[in-house]
């Protein structure tokens, strides 16, 4: 059930991204610019931060104008694709969702797999073997 305040109907998850707009245009009304930007803020961080709208271009251009941003690096990505032509059967939510998570995991994992075997390297090397890697090392080795 959605909750009312001074006339105004706070969306919800499930809301369209209609009714997002149109909360922070009452808001504004209402409240005044910058105090609707910090109410409509918070509204989205607790309710709205799931919603597909910021896919949407019409969503994200007009929160834009009000000097809102919705969108992160990822969702950007899709609402441009959107914009040419829209997501494929929701193909758009699930690249979000590989953006926002699996490229982050991807490069984690890649970043320890070359600690680990820096670590490894650096255990099974001597001071020589380095020493063997510069010029006067390789001259000392060859006057042994």
């Amino acid at each position: 059930m959605a909750t009312i305040i001074q006339d105004i109907i706070i969306p919800e998850k499930s809301s369209e991204c209609s009714e997002w707009i149109s909360y922070f245009k009452k808001l504004e009304a209402k409240f005044g610019a910058e105090n609707a930007k910090t109410i409509w803020l918070k509204t989205w961080q607790v309710n709205g931060s799931t919603a597909s709208c910021t896919t949407r271009p019409d969503f994200n251009a007009f929160f834009k104008k009000q000097d809102i941003d919705v969108t992160n690096l990822a969702t950007a990505a899709v609402a441009s694709a959107a914009d040419l032509g829209g997501s494929i059967m929701g193909m758009g939510k699930g690249l979000t969702k590989v953006l926002t998570y699996g490229i982050p995991i991807v490069a984690t994992v890649f970043i320890g797999a070359i600690l680990y075997a820096i670590v490894k390297v650096a255990k099974n090397t001597t001071a020589s073997d380095v020493a063997a890697l510069t010029p006067a090392g390789r001259a000392a080795a060859i006057i042994k």
